[in-house]
């Protein structure tokens, strides 16, 4: 009895001390703040286990990140390793595998990498399929340059025709400042080569009006070879426009 009432005396002296202290610890907040404690006191069990999920998420999320880094510099060594090997089918394929299970990251590079050996090699069919993923794969700059390595795999592997829509679509949607020489000059090739020899005649025309000396030289007599017609036209139509402009000059 005797233990029992000492128990109990001990018990009822733990419960005013706790009561105690949680109205001193209400006495020392705001009336407005009171009710914030009240949440605080009743689901403390659940915001500490949620505050201890949301440490897990951020280091899962650091830990994903250095995986994801860590195995994009693998994958940049591989792809290394294998670039600088002889223009073989043993690489080509080798570099194809690893584009196709590459990460995101790396593909588009892998993608290149892959058209560039197709072409050392002679496989000009590969080589435009290659550039032609690598152009879903890329973004901004780097589409150009997968899209201008295409057409010129394209023409390579004989499909003139279709490195022509290709190299008309690059020059549609390009700047004006920007310079698009090379471009031309590869599609005009591709219209001469696609028996289109009006076009490329026009093409190359309009180059030499562009250029000065031996090129431009050069381009004008590509563009009498491929079609007289066009460029006694074109020839026709300059003296017209300094005529009118004499012309309203008097």
């Amino acid at each position: 009895m005797n233990a029992q009432r000492n128990q109990g005396t001990q018990g009822g002296a733990q419960g005013p001390e706790e009561s105690t202290l949680l109205r001193d610890l209400q006495a020392e907040v705001s009336t407005e703040s009171a009710p914030l404690l009240q949440f605080i006191l009743r689901h403390g069990g659940a915001i500490v286990g949620f505050v201890a999920l949301f440490v897990l998420v951020l280091a899962a999320t650091g830990l994903w990140r250095w995986y994801t880094a860590n195995r994009n510099d693998e994958a940049q060594q591989e792809l290394a390793r294998l670039a600088m090997q002889s223009a073989t089918a043993d690489q080509l394929q080798a570099l194809t595998s690893f584009a196709e299970k590459a990460p995101e990251d790396v593909r588009f590079a892998a993608w290149l990498a892959v058209g560039q050996s197709a072409l050392r090699g002679d496989a000009s069919a590969n080589a435009s399929a290659a550039f032609s993923k690598a152009v879903g794969e890329g973004g901004g700059a780097f589409v150009f340059v997968a899209q201008v390595n295409e057409a010129a795999a394209l023409l390579k592997a004989g499909k003139a025709d279709e490195a022509l829509v290709l190299l008309q679509k690059l020059l549609a949607t390009l700047p004006a400042q920007v310079q698009t020489q090379p471009l031309r000059l590869m599609a005009a090739e591709a219209a001469r080569l696609a028996q289109k020899p009006e076009q490329a005649a026009r093409l190359y025309w309009h180059l030499a009006e562009d250029t000065q000396g031996l090129d431009s030289e050069y381009f004008r007599a590509r563009a009498k070879e491929l079609a007289p017609d066009v460029v006694k036209t074109e020839t026709q139509a300059v003296p017209q426009a300094g005529t009118g402009q004499a012309g309203g000059n008097k």
